[in-house]
């Protein structure tokens, strides 16, 4: 126990070595002497106020070096508990938590070390400046040798000089050789337990002066609430529980329910004047009843506008539909009358005969012969020939050699 206690207190004065960290230190010392502390009992060794002593063992508490609890206590006259912290120190979860912070800090110089070929093994004796062999290569002189950077001082060539790339473990190394050295052997050793009570159980109390003197207190039991006022029985209350092998309710209990709920709404009823409207005569009684009939009645009252709206609706569309039925009816007579018409003057064209016009009579000069379409029946024998308005016919004029019509030679004249 004691190799743990002066790991602790060596730690603590390892690594908090800033001003404001060295109260730390002192609280570390204070925690090893005394076994347990409370929180004002801490305050008056350490001459601060409470805040400060609680932001202060914030940082100890998150490196794990202390631990923390609270327990209500009940002063000396006085009826109200109050919550107060303690402080003490666990030196099994202490030295777990130095020996993962050994292995990291380790860990990371060794990631940082030097390589081997960057090993600065040229060494100025005036300024001390360390230089590797090719940061010298651009700065040497003939006869002395390479020369420094800053200087110009003749450099030295020390290769065994511990420095260069494993400077930093090694460095590491020699400021941890206590901890690492005292490690193995606490492997070895029983730590035993330490929680509240039994660090408690060995506290050493802190000596108070006659100003300084503050008032007993005591634990409050924790196995009940504390007393409230106005409430004077704060214990567990007792709770009876009815089991019955029945389903759910008899007939005669459902009976003696509906007989309950009946005079229950009979003394509950309002009068006339308060249920039933004086406009329409509806009736909207308070009672269950009465609200199921007065609703009933709204819902027939919808019904029936409801029903009125839909025939109006429906005698609009109905007659709707016979408009355009009729205008379709109509659209269907319009055009068939139209085909028939059309159909009609069709059979008349093709029914009419072929009527030709004698031309014989305006035969040109120079020997014209004019055709007309075959047929029995000339123009100039229809009664109707003079009446009828003139055609234009083909002319054809004859080749003298022959040879066959030319269509350019075709001519037309008015009849």
């Amino acid at each position: 126990m004691d190799m743990a206690q002066t790991l602790v207190r060596s730690v603590a004065r390892a690594f908090y070595t800033d001003p404001e960290e060295r109260r730390q230190i002192l609280i570390i010392d204070a925690l090893v002497f005394h076994s347990t502390l409370r929180d004002d009992d801490l305050s008056l060794l350490m001459h601060l106020n409470t805040k400060d002593l609680h932001r202060i063992c914030n940082k100890l508490r998150e490196d794990r070096l202390l631990q923390v609890h609270a327990r209500s206590e009940i002063r000396e006259g006085k009826e109200k508990a109050s919550s107060r912290t303690y402080y003490y120190i666990d030196y099994r979860q202490a030295i777990d938590a130095i020996k993962y912070r050994t292995f990291m800090v380790d860990k990371k110089v060794q990631g940082e070390s030097t390589p081997a070929q960057e090993k600065k093994e040229y060494f100025c004796s005036v300024c001390q400046a360390e230089w590797t062999a090719l940061e010298v290569l651009d700065n040497s002189d003939p006869v002395r040798g390479f020369l420094c950077h800053r200087c110009n001082s003749l450099l030295k060539f020390d290769p065994d000089r511990q420095a260069g790339g494993h400077e930093k473990s090694t460095k590491l190394n020699s400021q941890l050789k206590f901890i690492i050295e005292v490690l193995p052997k606490l492997d070895t050793v029983t730590i035993p337990e330490a929680d509240f009570e039994a660090t408690l159980a060995q506290a050493i109390p802190v000596v108070r002066n006659a100003t300084n003197q503050v008032a007993a207190s005591v634990a409050a039991d924790t196995e009940k609430p504390a007393a409230v006022k106005g409430l004077a029985n704060t214990g567990p209350q007792s709770i009876a529980i009815s089991i019955t092998d029945t389903d759910g309710p008899t007939e005669a209990e459902k009976e003696a329910e509906r007989l309950r709920k009946e005079e229950v709404a009979n003394m509950n009823a309002l009068p006339s004047w308060h249920t039933t409207s004086t406009v329409t005569g509806l009736s909207f009684a308070g009672s269950a009843k009465g609200a199921k009939d007065a609703k009933a009645d709204g819902d027939q009252l919808k019904k029936s506008d409801e029903s009125a709206v839909d025939a109006t609706h429906d005698e609009a569309m109905d007659e709707l539909f016979k408009t355009l039925q009729k205008s379709q009816q109509e659209e269907a007579r319009r055009k068939q009358e139209e085909e028939d018409d059309e159909d009609e003057d069709e059979d008349e064209e093709e029914s009419e005969p072929e009527e030709f016009v004698d031309i014989s009579a305006n035969v040109s000069s120079t020997g014209e012969k004019r055709f007309a379409s075959s047929g029995s029946t000339s123009a100039a024998d229809t009664p109707a020939s003079e009446d009828r308005p003139s055609k234009r016919v083909k002319v054809e004029e004859p080749t003298p050699n022959g040879d066959s019509e030319d269509e350019d030679d075709m001519q037309f004249e008015d009849v």
